[in-house]
């Protein structure tokens, strides 16, 4: 019995040690339009929808300087594909998803296609969801609409300014989520302005690669078995 609970213990050292160089990353506010991607200079798009109106709408994204083997070491890259789709007559556009001006109806958002390793680990990357969305309300005048983020109602009122306005209002779910939808949109009072689905959370983490053993273990491993057969 004191064999098994030496090997019990190196192999759980082993696994330890893989899982401290493991890292949970967030890219924050991914800004997603029909003319590509915003605010990231280390997101490149393979490809977008352009300023259409289809189902789905799909952003190809391959995002650089990562430190997801949790080394201080900012060299992974994960590619994924983020992609709007189920809503009526949704569109991409220059201030991001809707479903018409002034409307934000049934449009999810997933994160598909997910493929990567960290440099140093060799650990895969997975997609846990996303940890957050808003819309942005744009226009000249007052501002007055509203939209529901997976449930959470959230607002954009402000009196006209004399000039063209944007406001963003966010939600944080607190923990992942599989999808991001928008719905139900509306307004306070008379409804001015253009509602957008307009930038997203999302949170990747990995996969710990099996190591290995190295000889020393191995070695190491076959004699505690040799003397374990020889006290049976």
């Amino acid at each position: 019995m004191k064999f098994k609970h030496t090997t019990s213990f190196v192999v759980t050292t082993l696994a330890a040690t893989v899982m401290s160089n493991a890292a949970v990353v967030t890219i924050e506010a991914l800004d997603l339009r029909g003319g590509g991607v915003f605010g990231h200079a280390n997101a490149t798009l393979t490809s977008g929808p352009g300023n259409t109106t289809a189902d789905p709408l799909d952003w190809v994204i391959s995002y650089a300087n990562l430190d997801l083997d949790g080394d201080t070491s900012a060299n992974d890259t994960v590619n994924f594909t983020v992609r709007a789709s189920g809503g009526t007559n949704q569109r991409a556009w220059g201030q991001g998803v809707d479903t018409g001006f002034g409307n934000l109806n049934g449009v999810t958002f997933s994160v598909i296609n997910v493929s990567g390793t960290t440099t140093d680990s060799g650990a895969t990357i997975v997609f846990d969801g996303f940890t957050g969305g808003a819309i942005g309300v744009g226009g000249n005048g007052d501002l007055d609409r509203n939209a529901e983020i997976n449930g959470n109602l959230v607002s954009v009122v402000s009196a006209d300014t004399g000039s063209f306005q944007f406001i963003i209002d966010a939600v944080d779910f607190g923990t992942p989520a599989a999808t991001v939808l928008y719905d139900n949109s509306g307004a306070t009072t008379a409804g001015f302005g253009a509602v957008s689905a307009r930038h997203h959370d999302l949170q990747f983490s990995t996969v710990p690669a099996v190591p290995e053993p190295s000889s020393a273990v191995l070695l190491g491993l076959a004699g505690g078995m040799l003397a374990f057969r020889r006290r049976k």
